[in-house]
């Protein structure tokens, strides 16, 4: 068994097309391994949101393999998925997906409570993530009090509130405009790294490649021969960074 945190191995994903079928995905393989962060990169229409899919389990696989924490994803039930995503995985969106009548804490703690956690533990819980991405002042405002940027670390926080194994992140800065979509990027690298979680960040904007110790790239539903691996990483604006 693979030491990776997530290990897809020759997936493909095939759909019906008219009297025929389309490959979105095809003969994809790679690793990603604990508490590093990846960017998943390509075009629109390059598979970046299915192959997402199929490693979180929102989505079943043709063929292949989708390990994630040990556990083949291809070989559940959709109880079993269920419970995946409940439990090691969890996802961040470009629209946000907060709830509008709640507040900011109030959707951050909505996710912990379907999953019944000590109401005291949970407030905890709540105020620390809030805190983590600088909305701790923020907590009772509702998202139509927030800008673009604060609603989307409000979906940050909810996202890694629950503690996962595995951060998906789809297109997070799709809705942002260059400068806050650069400060969130920021402030999703190093809540990941203070929190040592695994990060699958997809996205056409080249300033995630910044941020990530790998890159993988997609084309046509295929990987790129180049995986690119760091030592040193870049910030957003182009400065440079150790590696912790």
């Amino acid at each position: 068994m693979t030491d990776a945190m997530i290990q897809v191995e020759n997936l493909t994903r095939t759909y019906p097309s008219g009297t025929g079928t389309v490959d979105a995905l095809s003969d994809v393989s790679f690793s990603i391994q604990p508490g590093r962060i990846a960017a998943l990169v390509g075009r629109s229409g390059a598979g970046k949101t299915t192959l997402l899919n199929c490693i979180g389990g929102l989505d079943t696989t043709t063929s292949g393999r989708v390990i994630v924490d040990g556990t083949d994803v291809a070989t559940l039930d959709d109880r079993a998925r269920t419970a995946l995503r409940r439990d090691k995985i969890a996802f961040v969106f470009q629209t946000f997906g907060l709830l509008p009548l709640l507040t900011a804490a109030e959707n951050v703690s909505l996710p912990l409570r379907l999953r019944r956690l000590d109401p005291v533990e949970r407030e905890e819980r709540v105020a620390h993530y809030l805190d983590l991405v600088g909305l701790g002042a923020q907590a009772q405002q509702r998202p139509g009090e927030l800008s673009g940027g604060q609603q989307q670390r409000v979906a940050i926080a909810r996202a890694l509130a629950g503690r996962p194994r595995l951060l998906i992140a789809d297109e997070p800065t799709g809705q942002l405009d260059a400068d806050t979509g650069a400060s969130v990027l920021t402030l999703l690298r190093d809540v990941v790294r203070a929190e040592g979680t695994t990060a699958i960040i997809s996205t056409h904007d080249p300033k995630i490649e910044a941020v990530a110790d790998q890159v993988i790239r997609l084309a046509d539903g295929r990987v790129q021969p180049h995986e690119a691996r760091r030592g040193r990483h870049a910030n957003p604006d182009g400065e440079p960074h150790e590696e912790r």
